[in-house]
């Protein structure tokens, strides 16, 4: 057989994933990042390097143990001195390093780079400093150098400068509130665009019932639901895009999002519901502390498993909480999105096991207790399902299953079915056709001068 020529597994032992392998300058060393745990893609990550000449691995971060983040790319310094890495750090991307010998000893040993403001995703060395693409919630992608040490920055391209000031934008802040296990969350707060910081503190010091101007809210939970909402110039969640027609923009970092610690972001698994749980609280907070914001006109919007927490919000939100809801590739039923999902191992792991099991028809059974499809009788908020043909993660029929349930019990809603698109969409014909039903979605819920009754 020909089996020598694939070489040696330096991994064979591992039963978690590893990835991202690269190759030192002078080529004797190769470093990877490594998860532990088996079938679970949201695991803690860690930094290895093999030694060629000695066949040696050494572990320079121990996932879990030496970090509270992870990181997720890898690059070496053309010396060979340094591994620079990418990781998510309280919804920003961060450009760090360790020593590519030493590593991490006794918690010490990462240094992050820069102000650790937007995203920063790092793009290799130069004589003198590092080439890097910067972004933010207000600033599309730009090329600018970072000093060795991290302490300056210079912008290199203004590709978007110009158009950029053409637009209005909405402030973007933090609120941090506490979520459903009375632990702090942050969630990203955009002002409407237009809104100013003169208005906001009238209205502040006018309360509620003195403020001449309310603003609808739109609420975008994220996917994954390891994943979060990020300081980005966001290609298909932009914020802004909803901030500069009009609405405030709330952008919940619930449990299971990642940045937050490695248990933060486990917390969601077995216990799906949190998100939704965490999403209410961060309605509320939001409303308790900003009275420019209409609590009458609050829309909720959501891709994959933000599909599912809007289904999910239709049968436990607060009644009335919701005056409408946007459900892109999301779950109607988790039993059967497990018997055609492309995904198992993530099924599996986050639900603690199969959906054919004893344990998985038990009530108390992750698969029945945080199904959308356990309330669907009292599914009562407006909703526009969007599904793609091409989705394997959660196929069509989901998506065709809320829409039923929907129609058939006479709740005002409308499917967009794109026969060309898949989990996302990517297409930017469809993208716009996308973007423009959404929105003419939520403003028809949330214009105050009508009111939309019966089924569609």
């Amino acid at each position: 057989t020909n089996e020598h020529l694939l070489g040696k597994c330096l991994t064979a032992n591992n039963p978690g994933f590893d990835t991202n392998p690269t190759f030192s300058p002078d080529g004797q060393r190769l470093a990877w990042l490594t998860m532990a745990g088996p079938s679970y893609e949201s695991d803690a990550v860690g930094i290895q390097v093999y030694d060629i000449p000695s066949g040696k691995t050494t572990t320079l971060l121990k996932a879990e143990v030496d970090w509270a983040h992870s990181p997720n790319s890898l690059t070496w310094s053309k010396d060979g001195t340094k591994l620079y890495f990418g990781a998510d750090v309280r919804s920003r991307m961060v450009v760090a390093y360790i020593d590519s010998t030493v590593g991490v000893q006794d918690g010490a040993g990462i240094t992050i780079l820069g102000d650790q403001t937007g995203c920063t995703s790092l793009h290799g060395e130069y004589e003198g400093g590092l080439l890097t693409t910067m972004q933010s919630l207000t600033m599309p992608s730009e090329i600018f150098t970072l000093s060795q040490d991290g302490t300056s920055k210079r912008q290199i391209t203004h590709f978007n400068t110009d158009a950029v000031a053409q637009m209005s934008l909405g402030r973007s802040g933090e609120l941090i509130y506490k979520g459903e296990k009375e632990e702090d969350v942050q969630a990203w707060l955009l002002r409407p665009a237009g809104f100013s910081e003169e208005e906001e503190a009238e209205s502040q010091g006018a309360g509620k019932e003195g403020t001449k101007k309310r603003y609808p809210l739109a609420v975008i939970y994220h996917g994954g639901p390891q994943g979060s909402t990020m300081d980005d110039w966001h290609y298909r969640w932009n914020l802004q895009y909803y901030a500069s027609m009009g609405f405030a923009v709330l952008a919940p970092n619930f449990h299971g999002s990642t940045g937050f610690g490695h248990q933060f972001c486990r917390d969601i698994s077995e216990n799906w519901e949190i998100g939704g749980l965490d999403t209410i609280a961060g309605v509320r907070a939001a409303i308790a502390a900003h009275p420019w914001i209409d609590e009458s006109r609050v829309v909720g919007l959501g891709a994959s498993y933000g599909g599912y927490t809007s289904n999910w919000l239709n049968g436990n939100a607060p009644v009335g909480m919701f005056k409408a809801l946007v459900c892109h590739c999301g779950t109607f039923d988790l039993r059967s999105s497990y018997f055609a999902t492309e995904e198992l191992f993530f099924m599996e792991t986050e639900f603690g096991g199969p959906a054919y099991t004893s344990k998985s028809r038990s009530a108390e059974s992750d698969y029945q207790k945080y199904t959308p499809s356990k309330k669907i009788h009292e599914w009562q908020t407006p909703t526009l399902v969007i599904h793609g043909a091409k989705d394997y993660r959660l196929v069509e029929s989901e998506g065709i299953s809320t829409f039923t349930a929907l129609q058939r019990q006479n709740v005002p809603s409308e499917m967009l079915y794109l026969p060309s698109e898949n989990h996302h969409c990517l297409n930017p014909q469809n993208s716009m056709v996308w973007h423009e039903t959404v929105l003419g979605w939520i403003q028809r819920w949330t214009t105050t001068s009508t009111k939309e009754e019966g089924n569609e």
